[in-house]
């Protein structure tokens, strides 16, 4: 993990609604009723606890139509901005910079890497527009995501196959609905660090509060 560089770039901005909790403006793909049925359907019989990017290439869709699919007490979902950006990574910051999670990206939607780091920690916001994160005290990854550029951020929580197996994840998405990062505190039947799901919850809460994108189908 040492000296590793993640390069981050999103691709367009969206207006946000005024009002707390109503839905947000969104350029992302988001899921029609037919999508609905059949990612549910997927996480409930056929792939429980999987991250989203497997059931995004399963399906040959956006990461965002298989998050916006999901029941509203698995995903929820606003519209992105720098401001957003700062705010949620903000949140994930408490999660501790001591913190073991997953980062995970994907190339296309059709490549997945993930591996192990611990929490990237924001650096001071320049006004710029760019959100910059180091783990490890700067040995570990360097991200770079580029605010102005954010459509959409979700935080999922997925049961696993198991009793009490969880798979907790806050994402984020380019114009075309595409991952750019995300980070997981934990996945479905592998050892997870317990300060991560607590952060996870918070960061859960933060991202409720913002005006939603996607109506739920």
């Amino acid at each position: 993990m040492k000296h590793s560089m993640l390069m981050i770039a999103m691709l367009s901005v969206p207006m946000m609604a005024a009002a707390q909790n109503k839905p947000a403006s969104t350029a992302v793909p988001c899921a029609s009723a037919t999508h609905a049925p059949m990612v549910r359907d997927f996480y409930e019989n056929q792939k429980p606890g999987r991250p989203l990017p497997v059931a995004s290439r399963h399906f040959n869709v956006a990461e965002t139509v298989i998050a916006s699919a999901l029941p509203a007490t698995q995903s929820i979902g606003t519209a992105g901005s720098a401001q957003v950006a700062q705010t949620v990574w903000k949140s994930i910051d408490e999660w501790g910079a001591n913190t073991s999670i997953k980062l995970v990206l994907t190339s296309g939607g059709k490549h997945a890497y993930s591996f192990p780091s611990l929490v990237p920690m924001a650096k001071p916001d320049t006004g710029e527009g760019w959100l910059d994160m180091y783990a490890d005290d700067s040995k570990g990854v360097h991200a770079h995501i580029n605010g102005q550029y954010l459509k959409a951020v979700f935080a999922t929580d997925l049961p696993g196959p198991k009793a009490g197996e969880r798979t907790q994840a806050i994402s984020f998405y380019n114009q075309d609905g595409s991952l750019v990062l995300g980070v997981y505190a934990r996945v479905a039947g592998e050892t997870f660090d317990q300060a991560a799901v607590e952060g996870f919850k918070k960061t859960w809460a933060v991202i409720e509060s913002l005006p939603r994108i996607c109506a739920a189908k």
